[in-house]
C-alpha cells in the first residue's frame, strides 16, 4: 500500500510540473482577482474573458474617471467595434463624427471601443469627451496600457489611423477590418446603416488568427495598395502594362529628337 501510496503522489507531482509549462496570463496592475487553472482554460473564453483580456479589466465611458468593468461593459451586444484614432490626425477628426452618427443609429447592436493613439491627458479628453462609446485607457498612462494596446495593434496589423475593426460580441472573432470604408460609404442614411450592421451580422466570424487582414482601414491609399497587390497577381496584366508604358517611353523619345533638330540652340 505505501509503494502505491508513492506512485499516485509521484504522478500528481509530474502533471503539476506539466500545467506549469503553461503558465496563466500575468495579470494586469488593477486586477486584484486570483483565478485557479483548471482545464476550461484551455477553451474559447466566453464573452467577459475575451474582452478583459484585449481591452483590460476596465474601460472609460468618460474621460478622467475610474471606469467601469470590462466584463459588463457590452452585454446585449452583438458586435464590437474597435476605433483606432487620435485628435491629432485629421482623417479621425473628419471621419469621428460620422462613426458617432453612425453608432447612435445602430447601437442596439454594437458597442464601440475608442483605442486612442493620443499623447497626452488633455488631447485625449477633448477629443474622447465627443464621443458616445467606451475607451480604452490611453497608452501614454502606464506600461501596462501602453503594452496592450501595442498588442493590439499587432494584432490586427494597423498601418494607419483611422481604422475599424468589427469583432463578434460574443466570441472576439474576426468580421472585417474595412469597417471604416463601409460606414462612409454607407452615409448618413439610417436604413443603409442598418443593412450594414446585419451584413456584418451575416458575414462568417473567423478565429483572429486564421482571419486575412488587408491595412486595417487606415490607410488612405487603401485601394491603390489594393490594386496594386491585384495587377501583381495577374502577369497578363503585367505584361500589358509593361507594352504600354514601352511604347509611351519610345514616342516620347521620338518626339524629343524631332523637337531637338530644330530648337536645340544653346540660350
Amino acid at each position: 500500500m505505501p509503494l502505491r501510496h508513492t506512485r499516485r503522489r509521484r504522478h500528481r507531482s509530474r502533471l503539476q510540473r506539466n500545467l506549469h509549462d503553461f503558465p496563466p496570463e500575468e495579470p494586469s496592475d488593477t486586477d486584484t482577482t486570483t483565478t485557479t487553472t483548471t482545464n476550461t482554460t484551455t477553451t474559447m473564453a466566453p464573452s467577459a474573458e475575451w474582452t478583459t483580456d484585449f481591452f483590460g479589466p476596465k474601460l472609460l465611458t468618460k474621460p478622467q474617471t475610474t471606469g467601469i468593468p470590462t466584463a459588463s461593459a457590452f452585454e446585449g451586444k452583438k458586435l464590437i467595434v474597435l476605433y483606432f484614432s487620435a485628435s491629432w490626425c485629421p482623417p479621425c477628426r473628419s471621419f469621428t463624427p460620422k462613426l458617432i452618427e453612425f453608432y447612435k443609429n445602430c447601437k442596439e447592436d454594437i458597442g464601440c471601443v475608442f483605442v486612442s493613439s493620443d499623447r497626452d491627458e488633455k488631447s485625449f479628453s477633448e477629443y474622447f469627451g465627443k464621443m458616445p462609446w467606451h475607451a480604452m485607457f490611453p497608452s501614454y498612462t502606464s506600461t501596462v496600457n501602453r503594452n496592450r494596446q501595442g498588442r493590439l495593434s499587432d494584432i490586427f496589423k494597423i498601418q494607419g489611423i483611422p481604422s475599424v475593426i468589427v469583432l463578434d460580441a460574443k466570441t472576439g472573432h474576426f468580421i472585417t477590418d474595412n469597417a471604416r470604408t463601409e460606414v462612409m460609404s454607407a452615409g448618413s442614411d439610417a436604413s443603409a446603416q442598418k443593412e450594414l450592421v446585419q451584413s456584418w451580422l451575416s458575414k462568417e466570424a473567423v478565429p483572429i488568427h486564421q482571419a486575412s487582414f488587408g491595412s486595417g482601414g487606415g490607410s488612405s491609399d487603401n485601394l491603390i495598395v489594393r490594386a496594386i497587390k491585384y495587377i501583381l497577381t495577374k502577369p497578363t496584366y503585367m505584361l500589358g502594362i509593361y507594352v504600354i508604358v514601352k511604347k509611351i517611353l519610345r514616342y516620347l523619345e521620338e518626339m524629343g529628337e524631332d523637337g531637338g533638330i530644330e530648337d536645340g540652340k544653346e540660350l
